[in-house]
């Protein structure tokens, strides 16, 4: 088991038992993660950050439920992910007239991040809302399949495939963009 992992099952004992310290080292662990499950499915950085803060106010609020030696980054991830399709479920309700929402993938104020990166515009452009997760989850989280599948609750085929399809739609359109 790789050592992160047992850091944030061990963290994630110690908030269990008081030590609210423990929050800070969960969050340092599993913030980009975090985020980038938020991003992937609200699209919005505003709402990615405001969700995953809710992240962790959740995972404190929730802390008994967690079932010691389990897989943390999945419970905390699946967290992330509700809390995220409950914002998207909300606001796709609402139609925004704010043309600039989404001038942070145009900026340069951010440091180097993945979504001001061209393949993550055209990603965004290509892939459905599902494939852009499980791409996410997988490139820029680092979760294996098996992981994916299990957080998005999904047969590990079916994530196998959509990954891999996701991928010729990319390259397709990637060698479009050059031409």
């Amino acid at each position: 088991m790789p050592k992160d992992y047992v850091d944030i099952n061990t963290y994630l004992v110690e908030l269990q038992n008081g030590n609210i310290d423990a929050l800070a080292s969960i969050y340092l662990l599993t913030k980009t993660k975090v985020f980038s499950t938020c991003l992937a499915i609200l699209k919005d950085k505003g709402l990615a950050e405001d969700v995953m803060q809710s992240t962790y106010i959740r995972v404190r609020e929730k802390i008994n439920y967690y079932q010691i030696g389990t897989n943390g980054y999945a419970w905390i991830t699946t967290i992330a992910r509700n809390l995220s399709l409950n914002e998207y479920n909300k606001n796709s309700k609402i139609t925004s007239t704010d043309f600039t929402e989404k001038e942070y993938l145009l900026s340069s104020e951010n440091e180097a991040s993945f979504n001001e990166m061209p393949i993550f515009k055209i990603a965004k452009e290509v892939l459905s809302n599902e494939e852009l997760e499980i791409v996410m989850l997988y490139v820029v989280s680092g979760y294996k399949h098996r992981e994916i599948a299990k957080i998005l609750k999904k047969p590990l085929g079916t994530i196998l495939w959509s990954y891999n399809n996701s991928l010729k739609k990319l390259k397709k359109a990637i060698k479009n963009k050059e031409v």
